[in-house]
């Protein structure tokens, strides 16, 4: 039976809109801060449009994810099938959400976020949900729509990438301040 417009709101509200912020964060990952906006608004109307299929004794943050990743896949396979545009248009100017600012302040260090985008998306994905968002291998396999076996594999992959770019990263800091110092003192010298 389906339900009234009031009870699918007031259900929609509490059940759905708390995850806002985590899928907000998630989409950053996946799209960058460019994309993000359109994949969660896409993410919510198409929640809102199947909210009667959802089962409320089932995990919502779970099936939310579920929804927003296949979303970010149906965007990515028609942007690879279209072609780019020359840079005619002024540069927009991006707009400014009040709530961003909250969510936002959560956000990795700029060290973790280059590391984090030098992975491929599966395994970003994969680190997100697990050590960002916390969700189980079961129901990481749901979302991803894949075998626990495979997620567990590719999370531990993952971090093992993870960890050598962050160490590459901090190697390459230890050199440019190396050859700064060096830079520095010879100059110094007559």
């Amino acid at each position: 039976m389906p339900l009234s417009w009031i009870t699918r709101s007031k259900r929609f509200e509490t059940e759905a809109l708390p995850h806002l912020g985590t899928l907000y964060r998630m989409a950053r990952q996946l799209a960058g801060p460019d994309g993000a906006d359109e994949i969660v608004q896409e993410t919510f109307l198409r929640a809102w449009k199947y909210f009667e299929t959802f089962d409320s004794t089932t995990n919502c943050r779970a099936w939310l994810f579920r929804i927003l990743r296949n979303t970010w896949i149906s965007r990515w396979r028609k942007r690879r099938l279209e072609l780019p545009l020359t840079d005619t248009e002024a540069e927009t100017i991006e707009p400014y959400y009040d709530w961003e600012v909250e969510l936002l302040k959560d956000e990795f260090s700029a060290g973790m976020k280059r590391a984090l985008s030098d992975l491929p998306a599966d395994y970003r994905m994969v680190v997100v949900l697990a050590d960002v968002e916390e969700f189980s291998y079961e129901e990481i396999a749901r979302i991803m729509e894949c075998p626990i076996g495979t997620v567990m594999s590719r999370l531990n992959r993952a971090r093992r990438m993870l960890f050598r770019l962050i160490q590459a990263q901090r190697e390459e800091e230890i050199a440019e301040k190396t050859a700064r110092l060096v830079e520095r003192v010879t100059r110094r010298k007559p």
